[in-house]
């Protein structure tokens, strides 16, 4: 800033600064950047402001939003039998191609075809990202068998606490 001293340095071009410094974050980095660089960068959309003194106060953490997880395990839950019919008519009803579900979901085209085809079956995490951001629903829970009721209702299965035999170390 004028009158306090320091110099500074187009993080951009590397020319000393003249006048005011700018703060700005340029394609999501942020940069002290000089006048000239500035204005070519903000009007071509690349270059956004900040309010803040340019390094003179130490930077603040951004608040990350934590997304609620389902209250299942992931592997207690299962793919929906027509999870690829369910994909394709949300993502048409939303008017994308598979290109833009695709980028959306940061995978390949292919990929998403071939879950679309029913060639393939999306991971559990995957399938969450696709639930949230189309709206559906593809994951229900699975039912385990109670092993407990298992093991009783058959006299001849052993369990660990029928083979194994505990010594107590003394004192």
């Amino acid at each position: 800033m004028p009158g306090t001293g320091q110099v500074y340095y187009c993080e951009m071009c590397g020319r000393r600064i003249e006048g005011r410094p700018y703060r700005a974050v340029v394609d999501g980095v942020e940069m002290v950047l000089c006048a000239s660089c500035y204005l070519k960068l903000s009007r071509s959309g690349r270059a956004v402001l900040l309010r803040e003194a340019p390094r003179s106060q130490p930077k603040k953490k951004p608040v990350l939003k934590r997304r609620t997880p389902k209250t299942l395990p992931l592997d207690q839950y299962e793919l929906v039998e027509d999870y690829y019919e369910r994909i394709r008519r949300a993502r048409e009803a939303k008017g994308w191609t598979t290109s833009v579900l695709a980028q959306k979901l940061r995978i390949s085209e292919t990929m998403l075809r071939r879950i679309e085809s029913g060639k393939m079956k999306p991971s559990i995490s995957l399938a969450r990202k696709i639930e949230s951001l189309l709206k559906i629903e593809l994951l229900e829970p699975t039912e385990l068998p109670d092993m407990e009721e298992d093991y009783r209702s058959d006299p001849g299965t052993l369990t660990l606490g029928d083979v194994v035999i505990v010594r107590k170390d003394e004192d």
